[in-house]
């Protein structure tokens, strides 16, 4: 397995300006201790994964509305949501309670993408920026480890034990380092960790 490093001397910065919000939209939406951020490739629709679920908007932020992920599982805690940057179509959702989930149609309908998982508490989904049919998930608890799958979600396989501390986000980053490279940055309870996407 490979050795996770801290990335003291990397700086990661993601931020998203949403403009005119109000803190009562969340509120009336029902928005409870949001874990994640995403826009689709077109920068029409945002997505936010929540204790209390999925939820979209799209009117920058202005107002929100929940998505039914499952009917079988009416109620899931989003841990992490991500975007295909070149197909808006495309959009996953990592659960706390039943896996990975993934739509096809712009988070219109969504469909169990779990074929490999050693398990279902995800805490992390990335996907590769320049190559987007491959993406990484972190679980936890059983099947605990790194998961990588090649095909959009088609079949995962665990490639690593994952970084120490508990995975609070995960994200896939082209370093312009020269030798080219993809790495993995995983914020954890410990800190920011990473390790060159070489599994």
């Amino acid at each position: 397995m490979h050795q996770w490093s801290r990335a003291s001397t990397a700086l990661l910065t993601v931020l998203m300006l949403l403009a005119g919000i109000a803190p009562s939209s969340f509120a009336a939406a029902g928005v409870e201790h949001v874990h994640a951020l995403a826009m689709e490739a077109e920068g029409r629709i945002l997505f936010l994964g929540a204790h209390t679920g999925l939820f979209r908007s799209e009117d920058g932020g202005r107002s929100w509305r929940k998505v039914p992920l499952s009917t079988r599982h009416p109620h899931l805690d989003v841990m992490a949501v991500v975007a295909d940057p070149k197909d808006p179509l495309l959009i996953y959702a990592g659960t706390h309670e039943a896996g990975v989930f993934r739509s096809e149609d712009g988070g219109t309908t969504w469909k169990e993408a779990n074929a490999g998982l050693g398990g279902l508490d995800i805490h992390g989904l990335a996907i590769d920026p320049n190559v987007p049919s491959k993406l990484h998930a972190v679980v936890r608890e059983k099947g605990e480890g790194v998961y990588r799958t090649g095909d959009r979600g088609g079949k995962w396989v665990r490639v690593d034990d994952g970084p120490a501390g508990e995975v609070k986000v995960l994200a896939s980053v082209n370093i312009p380092t020269g030798m080219g490279g993809i790495y993995l940055y995983a914020g954890t309870a410990e800190g920011l960790q990473r390790n060159p996407d070489c599994f």
